[in-house]
């Protein structure tokens, strides 16, 4: 993961599990303007196990990034 999504304060960040490769996932990203990215994570970086079509999230709290899993409760 090149990084300069995740570290944009503001904007909202929606993930969705595309592929499984061994201990990395390629994910498609959503961002608050609509804009879809495609980024690499390892798989150490989920609190979760996941698998392909999972949904997961960024959340900032107190100037720190958090990945959840799942869709973001409204």
């Amino acid at each position: 993961m090149n990084g300069k999504y995740v570290l944009l304060s503001g904007l909202f960040l929606l993930g969705v599990v595309d592929q499984i490769h061994g201990d990395y996932i390629t994910a498609e990203i959503t961002t608050s303007e609509n804009e879809i990215i495609q980024e690499d994570f390892n798989l150490r970086v989920f609190p979760c196990a996941l698998k392909e079509g999972d949904f997961f999230y960024f959340l900032y709290i107190d100037g720190v990034t958090e990945i959840r899993c799942g869709e973001p409760q409204e």
